[in-house]
């Protein structure tokens, strides 16, 4: 059993002071080829906005769609998805029952970095979440909301982690 023994930092998906959540997925050992095709088809199959994309390691990606969602409508795309199956679990894990994506280093592996966006033809179809939103403004991500929902905060959590850090 891997120890949890690596202290980070991470953001929710949670909006504060609802019980609505942006979609977040955390995918390794994946390629960006596989990961764009799967995240359109998901687009197209729930008609969700655009996704961003972070780099957490060379075959390592986090993203990001800040449409705001019920908890079982997030958690259904997010058992639809090829991510990680241990992500999948992280509300069950998780004291505050959310999904966290990480946005500080963890052991000797940088912070994740932002890499790329995945546009959607649903884009502001849904409610978008503000605070999410001005969370992407530090990586230079502008998004036009054109659905803003709720607060501009997020709320974010320390956490431990195992030490897998294969760079």
């Amino acid at each position: 059993m891997k120890l949890l023994d690596v202290r980070s930092r991470g953001f929710s998906s949670r909006i504060p002071h609802t019980s609505l959540h942006v979609i977040c997925m955390d995918y390794d050992n994946v390629t960006d080829g596989r990961l764009k095709d799967e995240l359109k088809f998901l687009q197209e199959e729930f008609e969700l906005g655009n996704f961003y994309i972070f780099k957490t390691k060379y075959d390592g990606r986090h993203c990001v769609c800040i449409d705001t969602l019920t908890f079982k409508g997030v958690k259904e795309i997010i058992d639809f998805s090829s991510c990680d199956w241990l992500f999948k679990r992280a509300p069950r894990i998780n004291e505050y029952r959310c999904w966290l994506l990480r946005y500080a280093k963890k052991g000797n592996r940088d912070a994740p970095k932002y890499h790329y966006t995945i546009k959607s033809t649903h884009e502001g179809k849904d409610l978008q979440s503000r605070g999410h939103a001005k969370y992407l403004l530090k990586f230079g991500i502008k998004i036009d909301l054109k659905k803003p929902y709720g607060t501009e905060e997020i709320e974010t959590q320390d956490y431990n982690t195992g030490k897998r850090t294969r760079v």
